[in-house]
């Protein structure tokens, strides 16, 4: 029977490589090529069904040396690549359009372009778009539908299931839809079931007796102990003329429509001063200082050097010194410098970004970038600039409020101006009225995290504190309680000021806040934190692994930008089942994070044998929660997209990955078949090159590869 053991692993090293192989091709060749050729080739189907025929053979003759658990693990995924190869037979797939007014349809066209008839027909009632309240953002995409005579609203993460076929929401125009529409009664069922099968046999092996799992966990109880065993400006330079903190203070207390959402202009200041300068103030002066410098003092802040310009020849082409310049600096008697580059270096992110943010202060200082001007057209609400044609019926107090506020400042009468102010805040929430705009907890939230969402430095406390926490235990450091204490105390302090950000972003945006790759990493380094400041008390390389893991994912999230604004969620991404997927993923890349820094110390204290040994057996005791949690990361993926698309699989890049570093990290739990895992020293080189596949899956699909979940 070991030969069947063999031909197994031979067969999944064979499969990890095609899908790795997969992904460039896809990268290169599109998404049809890879899918033909690799994907959902008759080769790679072959290697699949090997994989579940010899796997399945060997842990039946073999049952008695697994636990009830570990055969239930492995059982699953033989059910999952079950319901995934009826799905792949009998499962049908493709889209139906449907006309406002047209007879009723029994037509799909099916994903290979095939057009076969449903055993019913269904017509549209109605359609279109709800949006968030107060905006002209997209909440959501509807259409009711008929079929018979029932009478159904479709949605995005709303399906409808009629005499076994579903139907999604797909596209919307003027009048008509795009539905998504699936065949698949039992594929799906039997995939579920290898899902449900699969979190039951997971959750049962961590309370399973004789397991692997619990032998590590009794070893590290008994060491308890453990590391303790063995730019600058001239001063002389004026200040540009700006309005009184105060002033400015009441003006960033205004709404304006930015980004989508109805904000406070305070969130639209920051915004600007990041996005310009690249921090969010700017010699001493409060966002909303600069912001309001720019509107009335346009003349004194033109000359200011306060616009960050990256790439060398950009810099040259504007005569720059240092990689601040002026808004003149962009501008000669021939017009604008960077017009010539920006036609010979087309796509260049450094010439488009500088490109950027001059129009983006052109929007600021001609007032176009501020709509603060509510104008209610029935039940919605419009917001508009002052510069622009304003309607006839506008409420005259808003329509000059904004003349009379720069005449009150032009003339130096600024107690007039902070009355005009407030008195204008006043008339914005009586004409779009309570639900177009944020709540008072909403405002509160954000403006409160405007002032201290900043994660860098929770990021330079992390790193610091786990740098010198790594080196102590690394040094086998013995009598410095006291230092070990400060660290913990730092971790807890850094957890909780993490714990307050994320909340006021999540009251703020009015949605749990996972949805792009800054806020993942947060979620990751919350998560690192956390379970650092659990395990630490036993284990106490696990609060420097912790730390150095939660202070990267804080410095890799400002790799963009510093901070980025709240946004609204995309229709697609209002599912509750999104949250827990990415909340469940980044808890388990934080465990792996936390092991590769563990790995990093066993092969640095390698000549202390006993201790590299122990910390092999901490690395490992990780990986059991770490790769049940991806799993279940990865099928609860599979059933939001399921909700979503109508697929629980579409061998996306980043769904490939995952699948990848599963594959990869569940190599070393078959340490009886693969001898070189009872080394110490091979395990720790193991998961430190392991830990590539998690910055691929995070990076390499994010802002390399095409594919849904791409953050470039």
């Amino acid at each position: 029977m070991k030969f069947l053991k063999y031909i197994s692993f031979v067969l999944l090293a064979v499969i990890t490589l095609g899908l790795m192989v997969a992904t460039v091709v896809e990268k290169f060749h599109g998404a049809t090529v890879a899918a033909e050729y690799v994907y959902v080739s008759p080769w790679m189907v072959s290697l699949w069904t090997l994989l579940a025929v010899t796997g399945s053979i060997y842990l039946v003759g073999n049952r008695r040396r697994l636990s009830l658990p570990g055969l239930m693990i492995h059982f699953s995924f033989t059910v999952i690549l079950a319901g995934a190869a009826v799905t792949w037979i009998w499962g049908e797939h493709g889209t139906m359009r449907l006309t406002k007014g047209d007879a009723p349809s029994d037509c799909v066209k099916l994903d290979d372009g095939e057009s076969v008839k449903c055993p019913f027909k269904v017509s549209l009632v109605d359609c279109g778009v709800e949006y968030y309240p107060g905006t002209t953002a997209p909440m959501d995409y509807y259409s009711d539908l008929k079929a018979g005579n029932e009478e159904r609203r479709v949605s995005m993460n709303k399906v409808w299931s009629y005499r076994g076929y579903r139907f999604y929401q797909t596209a919307l125009g003027e009048n008509y839809t795009v539905l998504s529409v699936s065949h698949d009664p039992w594929g799906i069922g039997v995939s579920y079931a290898g899902y449900v099968l699969l979190l039951v046999s997971m959750t049962g092996f961590f309370f399973a007796k004789r397991t692997r799992f619990r032998a590590l966990v009794k070893m590290s109880a008994a060491v308890v102990l453990l590391g303790f065993a063995g730019n600058s400006f001239a001063s002389e330079r004026d200040m540009p003329k700006t309005l009184q903190r105060p002033l400015a203070e009441t003006f960033g207390r205004l709404y304006t429509y930015w980004n989508g959402r109805v904000v406070p202009v305070q969130t639209m200041a920051y915004d600007f001063c990041n996005k310009v300068y690249g921090r969010s103030s700017y010699r001493g002066l409060t966002p909303e200082q600069v912001l309001t410098g720019w509107i009335f003092y346009y003349d004194d802040w033109k000359r200011e050097p306060m616009i960050k310009v990256k790439g060398a020849e950009v810099r040259e082409v504007l005569g720059a010194d240092g990689k601040y310049v002026s808004l003149t600096d962009f501008y000669d008697r021939d017009g604008y410098k960077l017009e010539p580059g920006l036609g010979s270096h087309i796509g260049d992110a450094k010439w488009l970004e500088a490109d950027e943010k001059v129009n983006l202060i052109s929007l600021v200082c001609t007032g176009n970038g501020l709509k603060i001007l509510p104008y209610r057209c029935g039940e919605n609400v419009e917001w508009l600039s002052w510069v622009e044609k304003l309607p006839a019926d506008m409420d005259g107090s808003l329509a000059w409020s904004m003349e009379i506020v720069a005449r009150e400042i032009a003339h130096g009468r600024y107690n007039s101006a902070n009355d005009k102010l407030k008195d204008l805040r006043i008339v914005q929430e009586r004409v779009a009225g309570t639900g177009n705009m944020p709540g008072h907890a909403r405002e509160v939230a954000e403006r409160t995290y405007n002032e201290v969402g900043s994660s860098l430095p929770i990021a330079i406390v992390c790193l610091l504190t786990g740098i010198a926490a790594f080196i102590l235990f690394c040094r086998g450091a013995k009598r410095l309680h006291w230092a070990w204490l400060a660290c913990r105390i730092l971790a807890e302090a850094s957890w909780a000021w993490l714990t307050v950000v994320l909340i006021l972003r999540w009251v703020a945006g009015g949605h749990v806040p996972v949805s792009n790759g800054y806020e993942t990493m947060l979620v990751m380094a919350w998560a690192a934190l956390l379970a650092s400041i659990l395990l630490s008390r036993r284990i106490r390389i696990l609060l420097p692994s912790g730390m150095l893991a939660a202070g990267f994912a804080l410095m890799v999230s400002m790799m963009g930008q510093n901070n980025p604004s709240v946004g609204n969620l995309m229709p697609v991404l209002t599912s509750p089942l999104l949250s827990v997927h990415v909340m469940v993923i980044m808890m388990a890349y934080a465990l792996f994070a936390m092991m590769f820094f563990d790995s990093v110390a066993g092969l640095t204290m390698r000549r202390r044998v006993d201790m590299s040994s122990r910390l092999a057996d901490i690395s490992e005791m990780l990986l059991y929660p770490a790769e049940f949690l991806l799993a279940a990361g990865i099928f609860i993926g599979a059933v939001w997209a399921n909700q979503s698309w109508g697929r629980y699989w579409g061998w996306d890049p980043k769904e490939t990955w995952a699948l990848i570093t599963l594959i990869i990290y569940a190599l070393p739990f078959h340490r009886m078949s693969f001898p070189v895992f009872q080394r110490p020293v091979a395990r720790h080189i193991y998961f430190l090159i392991a830990f590539l596949s998690v910055l691929f899956t995070y990076f390499g699909a994010n802002y390399l590869l095409p594919g849904l979940h791409s953050y470039a």
